[in-house]
């Protein structure tokens, strides 16, 4: 059986990951392909769980522990999913995946980005993604899409300051790994967006035929 793919979705909070994530599935499922969405952290019973206590505003918790945290839960979400959806053939839509750890550990929280390699190069079972979309849109831009009545989890109501660095460490990672992440631009209306991930997949796989 032929291998599944990973496809990550990748930019800060507001950009419109988890909305294009549904219509992404539903168009390479008209092409016949099977597809599984799942998100970081989380993903598990277990990695849920801890979702819950790194979002929670009450949670004290220092960058570092934080980061193991994003790990454990990480490890856990390939072993007991994407490894085996990947080997039934299956695509595997991922809502986050490593390069989240080095934006918002990494360039957000100061945490040392050789000690979040190691723990990539250590920790993922060697699992990267086929291709990696990143949503490009600047914090000033994507704060205005937040819910006015949602209330801010613990990420949320970080500043500014943490947001732009979160940002620009996307960027980098964008502009080291060209062949892996495809910036996308997100400050347009949804189905520009759409059209601009299913070209970027369309050079990547030829499974998809437009």
């Amino acid at each position: 059986m032929k291998k599944g793919k990973l496809i990550s979705f990748e930019g800060i909070e507001g950009v419109g990951k988890t909305t294009t994530i549904k219509s992404i599935k539903l168009f390479l499922e008209e092409k016949g392909i099977q597809v599984y969405c799942t998100r970081e952290p989380g993903g598990t019973k277990y990695g849920e769980s801890l979702r819950s206590v790194l979002l929670n505003n009450k949670s004290i918790i220092s960058p570092e522990a934080e980061l193991l945290l994003m790990f454990s839960i990480r490890n856990q979400h390939i072993e007991e999913i994407i490894k085996p959806k990947l080997s039934d053939g299956i695509w595997v839509l991922c809502d986050r995946f490593i390069d989240a750890s080095i934006a918002y550990q990494g360039y957000g929280k100061k945490v040392s980005i050789k000690k979040i390699k190691l723990l990539i190069n250590n920790f993922t079972e060697n699992i990267i993604p086929d291709i990696t979309i990143f949503f490009d849109l600047p914090y000033d831009l994507a704060k205005e899409r937040f819910p006015k009545n949602k209330k801010k989890d613990r990420f949320e109501n970080l500043n500014s300051i943490f947001f732009d660095n979160v940002y620009k460490g996307y960027l980098k990672q964008a502009n080291e790994n060209k062949k892996r992440i495809k910036i996308i631009n997100a400050n347009c209306d949804k189905k520009e967006v759409n059209n601009q991930i299913i070209l970027e997949l369309n050079k990547a796989f030829k499974e998809i035929k437009l």
